[in-house]
Protein backbone atom coordinates (compact mmCIF):
# COMPACT_ATOMS: atom_id res chain seq x y z
CA UNK A 1 0.00 0.00 0.00
CA UNK A 2 1.27 3.39 -0.69
CA UNK A 3 1.15 6.19 2.06
CA UNK A 4 -0.64 9.48 0.72
CA UNK A 5 -0.85 12.29 3.74
CA UNK A 6 -4.17 13.48 4.33
CA UNK A 7 -4.89 16.92 3.58
CA UNK A 8 -6.99 17.36 6.77
CA UNK A 9 -5.94 15.58 9.13
CA UNK A 10 -3.44 13.84 10.86
CA UNK A 11 -3.98 10.53 10.28
CA UNK A 12 -2.23 8.96 6.88
CA UNK A 13 -4.41 7.33 4.72
CA UNK A 14 -2.94 4.44 2.70
CA UNK A 15 -3.97 3.73 -1.22
CA UNK A 16 -4.77 0.47 -1.92
CA UNK A 17 -4.29 1.13 -5.25
CA UNK A 18 -7.69 0.65 -6.68
CA UNK A 19 -10.93 1.53 -6.77
CA UNK A 20 -14.60 0.62 -6.71
CA UNK A 21 -16.55 -0.20 -10.10
CA UNK A 22 -19.61 2.29 -11.50
CA UNK A 23 -20.49 2.69 -14.66
CA UNK A 24 -18.68 6.41 -15.07
CA UNK A 25 -15.32 5.03 -13.04
CA UNK A 26 -13.11 6.05 -15.98
CA UNK A 27 -14.07 9.32 -15.69
CA UNK A 28 -14.70 9.63 -11.61
CA UNK A 29 -12.93 6.70 -9.69
CA UNK A 30 -14.16 6.05 -6.60
CA UNK A 31 -10.25 5.15 -5.21
CA UNK A 32 -10.00 3.28 -1.99
CA UNK A 33 -7.88 3.43 1.19
CA UNK A 34 -7.23 2.22 4.49
CA UNK A 35 -6.67 4.18 7.75
CA UNK A 36 -6.36 3.37 11.03
CA UNK A 37 -8.68 4.83 13.55
CA UNK A 38 -7.47 5.24 17.54
CA UNK A 39 -10.27 3.67 19.29
CA UNK A 40 -9.23 4.33 22.95
CA UNK A 41 -6.34 2.45 23.27
CA UNK A 42 -6.43 0.01 20.31
CA UNK A 43 -6.35 0.75 16.73
CA UNK A 44 -8.49 -0.44 14.00
CA UNK A 45 -7.78 -0.51 10.09
CA UNK A 46 -10.93 1.01 7.95
CA UNK A 47 -10.89 0.66 4.48
CA UNK A 48 -12.94 3.85 2.83
CA UNK A 49 -13.13 6.00 -0.10
CA UNK A 50 -10.91 9.04 -0.33
CA UNK A 51 -13.16 10.91 1.10
CA UNK A 52 -16.85 12.16 1.76
CA UNK A 53 -16.67 14.62 -1.43
CA UNK A 54 -15.39 11.81 -3.64
CA UNK A 55 -18.39 9.48 -3.19
CA UNK A 56 -20.52 12.88 -3.66
CA UNK A 57 -18.62 13.56 -7.26
CA UNK A 58 -19.92 9.65 -8.44
CA UNK A 59 -23.46 10.02 -7.14
CA UNK A 60 -23.47 13.14 -8.94
CA UNK A 61 -22.05 12.05 -12.42
CA UNK A 62 -24.49 9.10 -12.22
CA UNK A 63 -27.47 11.82 -12.01
CA UNK A 64 -28.21 10.77 -8.37
CA UNK A 65 -26.86 14.01 -6.33
CA UNK A 66 -29.15 13.18 -3.69
CA UNK A 67 -27.95 9.65 -2.99
CA UNK A 68 -26.68 9.52 0.81
CA UNK A 69 -22.62 9.85 0.86
CA UNK A 70 -22.21 9.71 4.69
CA UNK A 71 -21.30 5.87 4.55
CA UNK A 72 -17.94 6.89 3.69
CA UNK A 73 -16.79 9.14 6.46
CA UNK A 74 -15.68 7.99 10.20
CA UNK A 75 -18.63 9.02 12.21
CA UNK A 76 -17.72 10.10 16.27
CA UNK A 77 -20.46 7.86 17.43
CA UNK A 78 -18.81 4.68 16.00
CA UNK A 79 -15.72 5.48 17.78
CA UNK A 80 -17.39 5.84 21.17
CA UNK A 81 -19.29 2.55 19.83
CA UNK A 82 -16.11 0.69 19.04
CA UNK A 83 -14.11 1.96 22.96
CA UNK A 84 -17.23 1.15 24.54
CA UNK A 85 -17.14 -2.55 22.97
CA UNK A 86 -13.36 -2.78 23.53
CA UNK A 87 -13.50 -1.65 27.19
CA UNK A 88 -17.15 -4.51 27.98
CA UNK A 89 -16.42 -7.14 25.50
CA UNK A 90 -18.92 -9.33 27.34
CA UNK A 91 -21.44 -7.37 25.99
CA UNK A 92 -21.39 -9.10 22.55
CA UNK A 93 -18.79 -11.99 23.23
CA UNK A 94 -20.53 -15.10 21.90
CA UNK A 95 -23.60 -13.08 20.83
CA UNK A 96 -25.42 -12.75 17.19
CA UNK A 97 -24.81 -9.12 16.20
CA UNK A 98 -25.76 -6.68 14.01
CA UNK A 99 -24.29 -3.47 13.02
CA UNK A 100 -27.22 -0.99 12.25
CA UNK A 101 -26.53 1.30 9.35
CA UNK A 102 -22.56 0.26 9.11
CA UNK A 103 -21.08 2.79 7.16
CA UNK A 104 -17.52 1.77 7.81
CA UNK A 105 -18.35 -0.90 10.13
CA UNK A 106 -16.26 0.14 12.73
CA UNK A 107 -19.16 -0.78 15.48
CA UNK A 108 -19.07 -4.53 13.86
CA UNK A 109 -15.48 -5.12 12.96
CA UNK A 110 -14.54 -4.06 17.31
CA UNK A 111 -17.48 -6.81 18.00
CA UNK A 112 -15.97 -9.63 16.02
CA UNK A 113 -12.51 -8.55 16.98
CA UNK A 114 -13.58 -9.22 20.91
CA UNK A 115 -15.84 -12.48 20.56
CA UNK A 116 -18.79 -12.05 18.86
CA UNK A 117 -20.61 -15.25 17.22
CA UNK A 118 -21.69 -13.92 14.47
CA UNK A 119 -21.74 -10.42 13.26
CA UNK A 120 -23.78 -8.77 10.72
CA UNK A 121 -23.10 -5.14 8.79
CA UNK A 122 -25.36 -3.84 7.47
CA UNK A 123 -26.29 -1.04 5.35
CA UNK A 124 -28.30 0.75 2.66
CA UNK A 125 -25.36 1.32 0.60
CA UNK A 126 -24.26 -1.75 -1.07
CA UNK A 127 -20.77 -0.27 -1.13
CA UNK A 128 -20.72 0.67 2.52
CA UNK A 129 -20.94 -2.91 2.77
CA UNK A 130 -18.02 -3.84 0.65
CA UNK A 131 -16.04 -1.18 2.72
CA UNK A 132 -17.16 -2.89 5.96
CA UNK A 133 -16.37 -6.09 5.60
CA UNK A 134 -13.25 -5.10 3.62
CA UNK A 135 -12.28 -3.64 7.00
CA UNK A 136 -13.02 -7.15 8.54
CA UNK A 137 -10.40 -8.73 6.49
CA UNK A 138 -7.70 -5.98 6.84
CA UNK A 139 -8.10 -6.32 11.01
CA UNK A 140 -7.16 -10.06 10.48
CA UNK A 141 -10.75 -11.90 10.85
CA UNK A 142 -10.89 -14.65 8.15
CA UNK A 143 -14.36 -15.69 8.47
CA UNK A 144 -15.68 -13.16 5.89
CA UNK A 145 -18.25 -13.95 3.94
CA UNK A 146 -19.04 -12.38 0.26
CA UNK A 147 -21.77 -10.30 -0.35
CA UNK A 148 -24.71 -11.66 -1.17
CA UNK A 149 -25.17 -11.42 -5.08
CA UNK A 150 -28.69 -10.05 -5.34
CA UNK A 151 -26.73 -6.59 -3.09
CA UNK A 152 -23.26 -7.14 -4.99
CA UNK A 153 -24.06 -5.08 -8.29
CA UNK A 154 -24.77 -1.03 -7.39
CA UNK A 155 -25.79 0.29 -10.61
CA UNK A 156 -25.42 -2.91 -12.76
CA UNK A 157 -22.13 -3.18 -12.14
CA UNK A 158 -20.69 -6.26 -9.84
CA UNK A 159 -18.53 -5.53 -7.14
CA UNK A 160 -15.12 -6.89 -6.82
CA UNK A 161 -14.53 -9.52 -3.83
CA UNK A 162 -14.42 -8.72 -0.19
CA UNK A 163 -10.70 -7.67 0.04
CA UNK A 164 -7.77 -9.85 1.37
CA UNK A 165 -4.74 -8.11 2.77
CA UNK A 166 -2.02 -10.90 2.76
CA UNK A 167 0.06 -9.09 5.03
CA UNK A 168 -2.50 -8.87 7.91
CA UNK A 169 -2.13 -11.72 10.68
CA UNK A 170 -5.03 -14.09 11.56
CA UNK A 171 -6.62 -12.00 15.18
CA UNK A 172 -7.28 -15.21 16.29
CA UNK A 173 -11.26 -14.27 16.11
CA UNK A 174 -13.77 -16.87 15.13
CA UNK A 175 -16.42 -14.82 14.27
CA UNK A 176 -18.58 -15.07 11.07
CA UNK A 177 -19.39 -11.55 9.49
CA UNK A 178 -21.86 -11.33 6.55
CA UNK A 179 -24.03 -8.30 5.19
CA UNK A 180 -27.37 -8.13 4.56
CA UNK A 181 -28.72 -4.77 2.98
CA UNK A 182 -31.10 -3.28 5.25
CA UNK A 183 -33.85 0.22 4.53
CA UNK A 184 -34.64 1.67 7.53
CA UNK A 185 -38.09 2.36 6.14
CA UNK A 186 -38.58 -1.51 5.51
CA UNK A 187 -38.28 -2.96 8.77
CA UNK A 188 -40.32 -6.12 6.99
CA UNK A 189 -37.45 -7.09 4.88
CA UNK A 190 -34.85 -6.77 7.48
CA UNK A 191 -33.39 -10.37 9.24
CA UNK A 192 -34.12 -10.68 12.86
CA UNK A 193 -33.19 -12.82 15.52
CA UNK A 194 -30.21 -10.98 17.30
CA UNK A 195 -28.86 -10.76 20.68
CA UNK A 196 -27.50 -7.71 20.35
CA UNK A 197 -28.08 -4.41 17.81
CA UNK A 198 -25.45 -1.88 17.48
CA UNK A 199 -26.17 1.69 15.97
CA UNK A 200 -24.83 5.16 15.55
CA UNK A 201 -26.16 8.78 14.95
CA UNK A 202 -29.17 7.17 12.79
CA UNK A 203 -31.03 10.43 14.28
CA UNK A 204 -30.67 12.98 12.10
CA UNK A 205 -33.87 13.04 9.93
CA UNK A 206 -37.09 13.29 11.99
CA UNK A 207 -39.06 10.89 9.77
CA UNK A 208 -36.13 8.17 10.91
CA UNK A 209 -37.02 8.07 14.28
CA UNK A 210 -39.94 6.14 13.95
CA UNK A 211 -38.74 3.91 11.67
CA UNK A 212 -35.22 3.36 13.36
CA UNK A 213 -37.34 2.32 16.81
CA UNK A 214 -39.80 -0.22 14.92
CA UNK A 215 -36.76 -1.91 13.06
CA UNK A 216 -35.06 -1.52 16.24
CA UNK A 217 -37.33 -3.83 18.18
CA UNK A 218 -38.08 -5.92 15.10
CA UNK A 219 -34.21 -7.44 14.82
CA UNK A 220 -35.08 -9.03 18.09
CA UNK A 221 -38.18 -10.84 16.98
CA UNK A 222 -37.14 -14.83 17.08
CA UNK A 223 -34.70 -14.46 20.46
CA UNK A 224 -35.97 -15.79 23.28
CA UNK A 225 -34.12 -14.37 26.88
CA UNK A 226 -32.35 -11.09 27.22
CA UNK A 227 -30.89 -8.55 24.11
CA UNK A 228 -29.01 -5.46 24.22
CA UNK A 229 -29.28 -1.99 21.77
CA UNK A 230 -26.55 0.13 22.17
CA UNK A 231 -26.95 3.72 20.67
CA UNK A 232 -23.74 6.02 20.22
CA UNK A 233 -25.46 9.48 19.04
CA UNK A 234 -24.06 13.08 20.05
CA UNK A 235 -26.75 14.62 22.15
CA UNK A 236 -26.13 18.12 20.53
CA UNK A 237 -27.15 17.23 16.90
CA UNK A 238 -30.89 17.16 16.54
CA UNK A 239 -31.70 17.23 19.90
CA UNK A 240 -35.44 16.67 19.43
CA UNK A 241 -34.88 13.53 17.45
CA UNK A 242 -32.97 11.72 20.57
CA UNK A 243 -35.72 12.91 22.63
CA UNK A 244 -38.46 11.29 20.67
CA UNK A 245 -36.56 8.24 20.09
CA UNK A 246 -35.33 7.25 23.85
CA UNK A 247 -39.37 8.07 24.63
CA UNK A 248 -40.40 5.85 22.03
CA UNK A 249 -38.03 3.19 23.09
CA UNK A 250 -38.72 2.94 26.97
CA UNK A 251 -42.49 2.81 25.73
CA UNK A 252 -42.81 0.87 22.28
CA UNK A 253 -46.92 1.05 22.50
CA UNK A 254 -46.67 5.02 21.35
CA UNK A 255 -44.63 3.76 17.72
CA UNK A 256 -46.95 4.82 15.59
CA UNK A 257 -48.28 1.83 13.58
CA UNK A 258 -45.70 -0.69 15.22
CA UNK A 259 -47.78 -4.28 16.32
CA UNK A 260 -45.10 -6.18 17.85
CA UNK A 261 -44.42 -3.77 21.37
CA UNK A 262 -46.05 -6.82 23.59
CA UNK A 263 -43.37 -9.21 22.28
CA UNK A 264 -40.55 -6.72 23.86
CA UNK A 265 -40.25 -5.08 27.25
CA UNK A 266 -37.43 -2.31 27.91
CA UNK A 267 -36.42 -2.96 31.61
CA UNK A 268 -33.39 -0.36 32.00
CA UNK A 269 -31.54 2.28 29.94
CA UNK A 270 -28.30 3.33 31.12
CA UNK A 271 -26.70 6.55 29.50
CA UNK A 272 -22.91 8.25 29.36
CA UNK A 273 -21.40 10.53 27.77
CA UNK A 274 -18.32 10.31 25.90
CA UNK A 275 -15.50 11.93 24.29
CA UNK A 276 -14.72 11.03 21.15
CA UNK A 277 -11.73 11.82 18.28
CA UNK A 278 -12.47 11.62 14.28
CA UNK A 279 -10.18 11.13 11.67
CA UNK A 280 -9.42 14.70 11.72
CA UNK A 281 -8.64 14.84 15.51
CA UNK A 282 -11.54 16.62 16.04
CA UNK A 283 -13.91 16.12 19.00
CA UNK A 284 -16.65 15.85 19.74
CA UNK A 285 -18.85 14.27 22.68
CA UNK A 286 -21.06 11.50 22.46
CA UNK A 287 -24.17 9.59 24.52
CA UNK A 288 -24.09 6.24 24.56
CA UNK A 289 -27.67 4.52 25.59
CA UNK A 290 -27.50 1.33 26.62
CA UNK A 291 -30.88 -0.83 26.10
CA UNK A 292 -31.52 -3.98 28.07
CA UNK A 293 -34.44 -5.81 26.38
CA UNK A 294 -36.63 -8.70 27.02
CA UNK A 295 -37.73 -10.71 24.42
CA UNK A 296 -40.54 -13.09 24.61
Amino acid sequence: MRRDATANGDRAKMSLAMDLPHPLREHVPMDMYAVDARCGRRDVRLVLPECEDAVVDVYSALGRPWDDPHWADLWHGSVALAEKIFDNPELVRGKRVIDLGCGLGLGGIAAALVGAREVVMSDREERALWCALSGCRANGIKNVREIPAQWNAPDDVDLPSVLRFDDVSDCGSSCVVSAAKVDWFEPEKAPSGFDVVLACDVLYTPDAVDAIATLVLKLFDGTNGNGAFVLADPPGRFPKNHERFMALMEDPTRIPGYVGAERQAIVSVSSTIEECLNLENKTMHVKLSNFDIVTR
